[in-house]
């Protein structure tokens, strides 16, 4: 049956521990992954969007799919489907968290063929595996490099390649969670499903981002989600009201998201310490629906189903 991408709700999820994407996978702790995937079912979730690393592939080897299984397993008890985010291009600038450089791609060949054992690895061991609801392959590509074309266009060809390796080996559905307006056009044709990725800082301007993405969708003829959203603020009511805007502007549209960020820990935007950009007023970025003690961030209880 195929899935109404408009009903798909939940969140990003960052394990707690975990300042860096490598350190999910290499300090994998099972019991955290248990207790606090468990806490998106309060919202109604049905989906969280996990974010694999090349680097914790080079780090550990085949490895990391074992660990990768026992997380998935995690999200499967708590009756959750994953978005596996294969490679980052995203980079903060004050708490960088793991991220393929323009260098990687720069000094790779014209085959990329040094990101294939990864790649084949993921998809050859779980291609078929349906507690994945669809894949994501990279997060925010042209996050560096706005200015390199020869970049740009390596970008590209990588990602024309890598989605072509997961056709290979999986029928299950593949995005790019790209950011907005030209990012989103310049990747559409390579996905299934367009995602994009607005942070609207004030009120009603979300209304006019959905409006300007689900034209891009029409003109593909493909789906829209929405795979990151509301911005932050130290505010805990006040970003619970944007949140709730922004949300529901999305409803209303039809358009099925994955809200940032689950919940509080080390990962930027997790901790009032560790802020980024995305936010209400300057260097705000404080973004989860989920304190460390497992309660609700004050605020935030509107979006509570039960």
């Amino acid at each position: 049956m195929t899935f109404d991408w408009s009903t798909m709700r939940g969140f990003n999820y960052q394990p707690s521990y975990a300042a860096r994407l490598e350190y999910a996978w290499s300090a994998f702790d099972l019991a955290v992954w248990d207790r606090e995937t468990s806490w998106a079912k309060r919202f109604g979730s049905n989906t969280l969007r996990i974010w694999l690393d090349w680097g914790a592939f080079l780090a550990m080897g085949d490895r990391l799919f074992d660990v990768f299984d026992q997380a998935l397993a995690s999200l499967d008890r708590n009756g959750l489907k994953a978005m596996p985010v294969l490679f980052n291009r995203w980079i903060d600038p004050n708490f960088p968290a793991g991220a393929v450089s323009d260098n990687d791609l720069r000094t790779s060949g014209w085959g990329m063929e040094k990101f294939d054992p990864y790649v084949d690895g993921v998809l050859k061991r779980f291609g078929a595996d349906q507690r994945i609801r669809l894949w994501d392959l990279c997060n925010e590509p042209q996050g560096t490099g706005w200015n390199a074309g020869d970049i740009l266009h390596k970008e590209h060809i990588w990602l024309s390649n890598v989605a072509a390796a997961v056709r290979r080996h999986s029928n299950i559905p593949l995005t790019i969670g790209t950011m907005t307006g030209d990012n989103v056009n310049m990747c559409a044709s390579l996905v299934d499903v367009i995602s994009f990725h607005p942070y609207p800082q004030k009120v009603g301007e979300m209304e006019k981002m959905c409006v300007d993405h689900l034209a891009i969708a029409r003109r593909f003829g493909k789906p829209l989600i929405c795979t990151e959203t509301c911005c932050g603020s130290f505010d805990d009511h006040e970003r619970g009201q944007h949140a709730r805007e922004n949300l529901q502007t999305l409803d209303r549209h039809k358009i099925g998201w994955v809200a940032w960020l689950l919940c509080e820990g080390r990962f930027v935007s997790g901790s009032r310490e560790r802020v980024d950009s995305n936010s209400m007023h300057p260097w705000q970025g404080y973004m989860p629906w989920v304190l460390k003690d497992g309660t609700t961030r004050p605020g935030h209880e509107w979006l509570e189903t039960r």
